[in-house]
């Protein structure tokens, strides 16, 4: 592989700045603050994300819950392109954080283990969030790391779209991996970080199908904390 070949492919497939395109084995340096899913939308000098990223512990909820519109007196029946109740909001948003929980928890167990085998990743993950978890999976494998520990969550449904299906939403989440840490798999050592920040904001969008809300993709800001 060329110098460039593989300067791209750390770059798309780097959730958590794992490593730079130089790195040898038993010797990995983590920039800690590039989480999943940002393929090849990240700067020159920063590696992309995974995630990349999914959790046991995610025990964020949601902070936006709709608010319910007051009873009206007006007799005139509703027209067929009347707003979702505030209650069937309510219930997709609640639905939709479920899924978005068990995104991430299926991240942190294939992260954790180094393989996919078993896990429901298309019942949480649709299009380009599924292809990265794949590939954020196979990066990982080639640079002999696992992940320890879960990403803290703070999940907001900011968008949500009941209108027509299938349904979409978009969810902000301000992501901390301070507690979730790159290991080297042979020696158990962990990895050096190259940086101290720990916390991006995410946004991610989903979609329902009548059946399951998936994640559908997701990207992270590099520029900011949170």
């Amino acid at each position: 592989m060329t110098n460039t070949r593989q300067s791209v492919t750390q770059k798309q497939y780097d959730p958590f700045k794992i490593a730079r395109s130089t790195l040898s084995k038993g010797d990995p340096t983590v920039q800690q603050n590039q989480p999943p899913f940002a393929p090849a939308r990240a700067r020159h000098r920063h590696l992309v994300a995974s995630a990349v990223a999914a959790s046991c512990l995610l025990l964020s909820a949601c902070g936006t819950s709709a608010k319910h519109v007051a009873t009206s007196t007006d007799t005139t029946l509703p027209t067929p392109s009347a707003s979702p109740s505030p209650n069937a909001t309510d219930a997709a948003r609640t639905k939709l954080l479920t899924a978005y929980q068990g995104f991430w928890n299926i991240q942190v167990q294939a992260y954790s283990t180094g393989s996919l085998q078993g896990l429901p990743v298309n019942t949480y993950a649709l299009g380009p969030a599924f292809y990265d978890i794949e590939q954020t999976l196979q990066y990982y494998n080639s640079q002999n790391l696992v992940m320890r520990g879960r990403p803290q969550l703070s999940p907001q449904v900011v968008a949500i779209s009941l209108a027509k299906q299938p349904f979409t939403a978009t969810i902000n989440d301000c992501i901390d991996t301070t507690n979730f840490l790159p290991y080297d798999k042979s020696t158990g050592k962990p990895a050096p970080l190259t940086d101290q920040v720990f916390r991006h904001p995410w946004t991610f969008t989903a979609s329902f199908d009548n059946v399951q809300w998936r994640i559908t993709d997701g990207k992270i800001n590099r520029n900011k904390t949170c």
